[in-house]
């Protein structure tokens, strides 16, 4: 059985300085091997985070490769990789979506060159898309990702 990462949006009521309620939507990604246990993940998750009530409002499979936390960028950037092969002579590209976290666009196309630079295969960086992500909870770490000097959290292929 193959995990894949999910991006969870849940819909609840927190508080802000004055006490005043404030009605919040945000979305979390997490690595669950089906919905049903990424439902129930999000479920504890939001439970140990004593964030009550809440209603878990979509759960939807991401196309993500694999995720890399840098313990210096707190914003989340979802980048796309055209990766070059040969195949019977001719030139094949195939995509691969990288989640990571960076200071800033700048700095996670460095991340992602870098990190790619030691695949040792062809590759172009089409894109770098910003994303709202609150935090990332990986299945081995409890209590979020918490990943060191880049090393990948969690690596895997999707066909």
């Amino acid at each position: 059985m193959t995990k894949h990462w999910f991006t969870c949006k849940v819909k609840y009521v927190r508080h802000d300085a004055e006490g005043a309620e404030i009605k919040a939507t945000e979305s979390f990604v997490l690595d669950a091997y089906n919905y049903t246990e990424a439902e129930t993940r999000m479920t504890e998750i939001c439970e140990q985070e004593g964030i009550r009530p809440f209603e878990i409002v979509q759960i939807t499979k991401s196309n993500l490769a694999e995720v890399i936390r840098f313990e210096d960028g707190d914003e989340w950037f979802k980048v796309k990789i055209a990766l070059t092969s040969l195949d019977d002579g001719k030139e094949k590209e195939s995509y691969q979506h990288i989640l990571l976290s960076a200071m800033d666009i700048r700095d996670a196309y460095d991340k992602v060159k870098k990190h790619m630079n030691t695949v040792g295969v062809g590759f172009v960086i089409p894109s770098i898309v910003f994303q709202r992500i609150t935090e990332v909870f990986p299945l081995e770490e409890a209590g979020g990702s918490h990943a060191l000097h880049g090393a990948p959290v969690e690596s895997q292929m999707i066909a």
